[in-house]
């Protein structure tokens, strides 16, 4: 509980400026990549997916951070682990979603630079 109530806070941030400048950021590079076919593509999807970890991150994990920080005495509720386990089950969620993502911005850029070293 010391964590929760004391280090957890200042994730939020430097976290939710990250997350939302990263969908931010990566709006604007669709724009940007418009024109090229399967960096737009791949660039959109990573999007997508940032995105929806973001969305996942404030359906699932957000309301069991706010659970948690109710607790502040021992024992915990009945329910502790239920609460763990679905926050556990939001952070990884989000994480493989981020991952996805990640890989397909780096294959867009590696599509956009072979396309670009094709054509001379």
């Amino acid at each position: 509980m010391a964590v929760q109530h004391t280090l957890y806070p200042y994730y939020a941030w430097v976290g939710a400026p990250a997350e939302l400048g990263a969908v931010a950021l990566l709006i604007v590079l669709c724009f940007l990549v418009r024109g090229r076919k399967p960096s737009f593509a791949l660039t959109l999807a990573a999007t997508i997916c940032v995105a929806a970890g973001l969305a996942v991150w404030f359906a699932v994990v957000a309301p069991a951070n706010t659970q948690m920080a109710q607790w502040t005495t021992v024992p915990l509720p009945d329910s502790w682990m239920d609460t763990c386990r679905y926050w556990e089950f939001g952070h990884a969620i989000s994480a493989v979603l981020d991952l996805i993502g990640f890989g397909a911005l780096i294959a867009s850029v590696l599509f956009d630079r072979t396309a670009e070293l094709a054509n001379g």
